[in-house]
């Protein structure tokens, strides 16, 4: 099976779940014996270069190895790296023709949308080549604005509504996205499938589970985009109240735009109450994904306060490392952790519930060594690539088993 994935970003450059979650899907699919091919519009990214000043296959500045080989297929320059997944690049004002001019060429099976951004791209692939699509609605843009609270009124009307009516399968990432595309859509409901992301092993990872961590002045670690709609307010907010209670803690918020500073990125966040807590609050601006994993080793608590939350792969990746979680009962969260066992739940907006469970949690080590290492068990039970993969590979199947849409014969 070919699937040629559509996106805009993509490991070892990643701005959030997204370029983490298309990563893993590519790299777990092509191991599992799909041929994967991944179109980049803009996709300028090498190890460690958050500028994109160079790009997949050529040498990066710094000498480091190259992430693949220049190859040419079905008349297409590609980068192909040594699992076999093929990267095709392109602009944004090429974009259009690059991608239906790739699709005839290189004839997948399946074209995969990871973002609504690039559906001008597959709008036309699929009226041009009559190719099945398969749209992954890695977040509701109605519900970032309603239930997230973005204040970015263009998230009500976004080219998502054409992908959402367009598409041949739609990707919810749980349960209560399924529902909300229905409440949204509900034209779309017998074309949506239920799959969730996974994660990879991790031997690092793995000997932390069983390890002793800080039991007198634990780390709590907020990791992702500080935006809105996670809960970055609710956040800030709990911390005067979990000081109160402990004061040792010191909290961690990992993630910002490129190329900002921590301490730029706390210029726009630090509130004036937070002031006499400067100490115990550190911003690290945009991280890279290794520099990530090295707060996953080192904290003792992950948090995760969003208002809307479609997924989480950072619960994947704090469930890994063994860390109990804090989390809003929603979404994604609500679906992969069982309160009381692999985290401590609370209702979105609750300030107060926030501070209470992350006290519980800061004030107990055994508590949280029992929590951390049930929940390193699960996600390695439940959530890791090939599970998710056997999955996603039914959808394809049942799509191409269909007949859904016209396929013109590969060429030889």
């Amino acid at each position: 099976m070919r699937v040629l994935h559509l996106t805009t970003e993509f490991p070892p450059v990643i701005y959030g779940g997204l370029g983490t979650a298309v990563g893993g899907w590519v790299t777990a699919s092509a191991q599992a014996g799909m041929t994967m091919g991944v179109l980049l519009v803009e996709g300028e990214l090498v190890l460690d270069d958050p500028t994109g000043s160079a790009r997949y296959g050529t040498a990066h500045p710094t000498g480091r190895t190259r992430l693949g080989t220049q190859r040419v297929e079905g008349g297409e320059a590609a980068v192909v790296d040594p699992q076999g997944i093929r990267y095709f690049q392109t602009r944004w004002p090429e974009a259009v023709d690059a991608g239906v001019r790739l699709a005839r060429r290189w004839q997948p099976d399946i074209v995969h949308l990871h973002t609504a951004m690039l559906w001008p791209i597959a709008e036309a692939i699929q009226r041009q080549t009559a190719r099945p699509l398969v749209y992954h609605v890695h977040s509701v843009d109605k519900a970032e604005y309603e239930i997230g609270q973005e204040p970015h009124a263009w998230l009500e009307h976004t080219p998502q509504e054409a992908a959402i009516a367009s598409a041949d399968r739609l990707i919810a990432l749980c349960r209560d996205e399924r529902d909300l595309l229905v409440g949204y859509y509900p034209e779309v409901r017998e074309r949506i499938r239920v799959v969730g992301n996974g994660i990879d092993e991790s031997a690092a990872a793995g000997h932390i589970v069983a390890r002793e961590r800080s039991p007198e002045a634990p780390t709590v670690l907020y990791s992702g985009r500080l935006v809105e709609r996670k809960g970055i307010r609710e956040l800030l907010a709990a911390i005067p109240k979990v000081l109160q209670a402990a004061p040792a803690t010191r909290f961690v918020l990992a993630g910002g735009p490129p190329p900002l500073s921590g301490p730029e990125v706390a210029a726009q966040w630090l509130t004036p109450e937070l002031v006499p807590h400067h100490a115990q609050i550190q911003f690290t601006g945009w991280l890279s994904p290794s520099e990530l994993a090295t707060w996953y080793r080192s904290a003792d608590v992950l948090v995760v306060p969003s208002r809307y939350e479609p997924f989480g792969m950072v619960i994947l990746e704090g469930m890994l490392h063994g860390l109990p979680i804090v989390a809003s009962d929603v979404g994604g969260p609500a679906e992969i952790l069982e309160h009381g066992r692999t985290a401590l739940l609370f209702a979105p907006l609750d300030v107060d519930g926030l501070a209470a469970a992350v006290t519980a949690l800061v004030s107990d080590a055994a508590v949280r060594r029992r929590i951390g290492q049930a929940a390193g068990r699960q996600v390695r039970r439940r959530w890791t690539w090939p599970k998710r993969v056997a999955t996603m590979r039914t959808v394809y199947e049942e799509l191409l088993a269909t007949g859904a849409t016209s396929l013109r014969p590969r060429a030889a």
